[in-house]
């Protein structure tokens, strides 16, 4: 069943948004009487009947509590650098589907793309509808938020009190060398771009970070859409998905 959210607790009867209530009438066809999944912004998912539709807007009540959300062994920040075309799309909705909690992009030193700070808003919104899609598609009980795009510094004086894990292209020593640290617990899973992480970066992020390690993903050069999901998908595995 093809989830939805809303962005309030769920108390009593609602209405849906103007977008979820056209794709339940008019995409899926449902009518009153239908029965959906809603997830609120507790993370609590309700069995909803609709009770009322007129023109393209429709009432839910809620019928059942059907999960109080997903068990977490700790938040999974994925922290990507800016990818030209829409690379940065597809790892959203990608990562969204992995089980990631929060995608911050970043502008490092070697990204192809330049944001300027309107185009910067107008990508976030973006991202932020296709993590929506993606969690509603998926069935996830939450939507990881996408933040604003920051500087790579600024990324590493946010987060320098979370764990750090740097897959660098330079580094030998695998991903696997670190996972029984990280099995529980936030951690940064930050990725460079396609132009990969300069030197001064490195030394920043090892410099400022409270734990940092760089590590390698192995022996072929990975696209840095691809480097993405293979260590988020080597992290949530280790974790049970969780």
């Amino acid at each position: 069943m093809r989830k939805l959210f809303t962005d309030f607790p769920i108390c009593g009867n609602f209405e849906l948004s103007a977008d979820d209530a056209r794709h339940v009438l008019v995409v899926l066809r449902h009518t009153v009487g239908d029965t959906l999944a809603v997830t609120d912004s507790t993370g609590a998912t309700y069995e909803c009947v609709i009770t009322a539709v007129q023109g393209h807007s429709a009432m839910l009540t809620p019928a059942k509590k059907l999960s109080d959300g997903d068990e977490t062994a700790g938040e999974v920040v994925l922290a990507a650098g800016l990818l030209k075309s829409d690379k940065f799309d597809w790892v959203v909705q990608k990562a969204t589907e992995l089980g990631v909690s929060r995608i911050v992009p970043v502008q490092m030193e070697n990204c192809v793309v330049k944001l300027n700070e309107t185009r910067r808003q107008s990508r976030r919104e973006r991202w932020q509808r296709l993590a929506l899609e993606a969690a509603k598609q998926c069935g996830r009980s939450d939507v990881p938020p996408v933040e604003d795009v920051v500087e790579f510094q600024a990324l590493v004086d946010q987060y320098g009190h979370e764990r750090f894990v740097i897959p660098y292209e330079r580094e030998t020593a695998p991903l696997a060398d670190v996972c029984s640290q990280i099995r529980t617990g936030n951690v940064v899973l930050c990725i460079g771009p396609e132009g990969g992480f300069s030197p001064k970066e490195i030394q920043y992020a090892e410099a400022h970070a409270a734990w940092c390690r760089t590590v390698s993903l192995g022996p072929r050069i990975l696209r840095a859409e691809t480097a993405s999901l293979a260590a988020l998908a080597i992290v949530k595995y280790e974790r049970g998905f969780k």
